[in-house]
């Protein structure tokens, strides 16, 4: 089996591209500082980023494993409950769009008040993954009713530059009335105007409505991950 390996990081989004396709999760995760090294056989491609604890993202169906991996994530996983050293963690979902293909949509009011977005996230999302004061949140957006406001999404930049739709939510009770679909319209046209050419999110792999949600918006599944670790946490961050 031919392996090779490159730390060249555009090299090695050359690589992800060829086996990816444009905006793919690896030109998502590779955060520059902590770019180790990205190696590939004819069955795989696997990421590592080093750093205070490496991590590593795996595609294919027998990518190139590293055992000083502490936390990896791994696309259309055969490994079972445990990966190496590592245990299964979770399962979640990466899904992609590319912003310049929707429509003609205004984009959604910026909102200001880091107060009320975190008073909204606790009354309806309180395990959201990004809250008001994260280092890496560009703008928060969100929709208003009669009743105030019914749905708010973070526009995120991640370490790689590439950006991500996070803590999207909805009012309890104001949920399926299309709502979430309008915000993420009009988050994406926000975007475009702030020159982002793609988007992407992470959902939990059982999270069937926000699924039926982010395909109704452009979204595209890119990669079904299962995280292994030695901690609880195994994701990219």
């Amino acid at each position: 089996m031919a392996l090779e390996r490159t730390d060249d990081p555009a090299l090695a989004l050359a690589w992800a591209e060829e086996r990816l396709g444009a905006g793919n999760p690896v030109a998502f995760l590779l955060a520059p500082r902590r770019f180790g090294f990205i190696e590939r056989t004819p069955e795989g491609l696997s990421l590592t980023l080093t750093g205070d604890e490496w991590f590593g993202a795996c595609f294919g169906t027998r990518p190139p494993l590293r055992d000083e991996w502490r936390r990896c994530a791994v696309s259309a996983s055969s490994f079972g409950d445990h990966l190496l050293s590592l245990a299964r963690v979770d399962e979640w979902d990466f899904f992609t769009r590319r912003v310049a293909s929707g429509g003609a949509t205004a984009p959604a009011d910026e909102l200001h008040d880091d107060d009320a977005v975190a008073r909204f996230l606790e009354a309806h999302a309180p395990h959201s993954a990004v809250w008001p004061g994260h280092h890496e949140v560009v703008a928060w957006y969100g929709a208003s009713d009669a009743h105030g406001l019914v749905a708010v999404a973070a526009l995120v930049r991640w370490e790689s530059g590439y950006h991500v739709v996070s803590s999207v939510a909805t009012r309890t009770e104001a949920r399926g009335r299309g709502y979430g679909a309008r915000l993420m319209d009009g988050v994406a046209a926000a975007a475009l105007e702030r020159g982002v050419e793609w988007l992407g999110l992470g959902v939990a792999h059982d999270n069937e409505p926000a699924h039926r949600l982010y395909r109704a918006t452009g979204f595209e599944l890119r990669a079904a991950f299962t995280s292994y670790g030695a901690h609880a946490h195994a994701g990219p961050h």
